[in-house]
């Protein structure tokens, strides 16, 4: 039954993430860089308590395909930088919805990277939930202020978070879940070491408890709790489930932002979940 246990840890790990975007929008006057940074600082200093404490130090143990988990934290810090990015120059709603053209790359790819057949069922399951997305985001395409180049980073996103995807998945045997989310967040703060210096020591003061939470709550713990998952699971079904994401953000912003929620939304929802349920029951089928 390890495959349900991956379930309910990939499904626990994207409700986590829903709140990446509740915490981008409560911190304010810090560059992007500089809020990547100290999400990952905190993060790694979690995850290291926690290694330490329960004796699990020996997970990070270099072994074979050492590239690999280069590999992973490059994808990842591109990942994150080109979402941010897009966000910044479109909107929160396509942003999102071009981050989750994902499930469509690792379907196409899983096959020829990863040798996973691609069934009827988890056909069935992306139609499902890219349609869930749709109507949860509602994007507002030929709208002024829409940027060609932020589109075109979103689209990136999703690619470059297949990829790591991917990634985890051709060194699953060899590393666990923590080792994978501690490396790639190592690699990552390396390359936003310099965002460090880019903020005031007033301005971070000021978001200091956020920055915390935010590298303890969806970074630490959904990082691990993805990864983790990640190992028990195929790829496909994986990046399918994730679309949970969207939706937990919706709630989240309803419940901490005072966001509305549109009938669309909830009609939404209902096709990822069908889309999730679906997936996740087709090993034990």
């Amino acid at each position: 039954m390890s495959y349900f246990k991956g379930y309910y840890q990939v499904i626990a790990a994207s409700i986590l993430y829903g709140l990446i975007g509740i915490f981008i929008k409560l911190i304010t006057d810090m560059p992007i860089g500089s809020i990547i940074f100290f999400r990952i600082l905190f993060a790694l200093t979690a995850i290291s308590l926690y290694l330490f404490f329960s004796g699990r130090f020996f997970e990070l143990r270099l072994k074979e395909k050492k590239s690999y988990l280069l590999m992973l934290g490059l994808f990842e810090a591109a990942a994150v930088l080109a979402n941010f990015y897009s966000i910044r120059y479109t909107t929160v709603s396509i942003a999102v919805l071009l981050l989750y053209t994902t499930p469509i790359y690792v379907t196409l790819l899983s096959p020829l990277v990863l040798k996973e057949n691609i069934t009827k069922r988890s056909i069935i399951a992306l139609l499902l939930s890219i349609t869930g997305v749709v109507l949860v985001v509602q994007p507002q395409t030929h709208q002024n202020g829409i940027n060609i180049i932020g589109m075109g980073l979103g689209l990136a996103s999703g690619l470059l978070f297949a990829c790591m995807i991917l990634t985890s998945r051709k060194i699953k045997d060899i590393y666990t879940g923590t080792a994978q989310a501690t490396w790639s967040m190592i690699v990552s703060l390396i390359i936003f070491s310099p965002f460090a210096f880019a903020v005031s020591t007033d301005v971070l003061k000021d978001h200091m408890q956020l920055l915390i939470l935010f590298g303890l709550i969806p970074t630490a713990i959904g990082g691990i709790l993805y990864f983790s998952g990640l190992r028990l699971i195929k790829a496909q079904s994986a990046s399918i489930i994730s679309l949970l994401e969207p939706v937990s953000a919706v709630l989240f912003a309803y419940i901490i932002l005072s966001n509305t929620i549109a009938i669309t939304t909830v009609l939404g929802g209902v096709f990822i979940l069908m889309g999730a349920y679906l997936i996740s029951t087709e090993d034990s089928s």
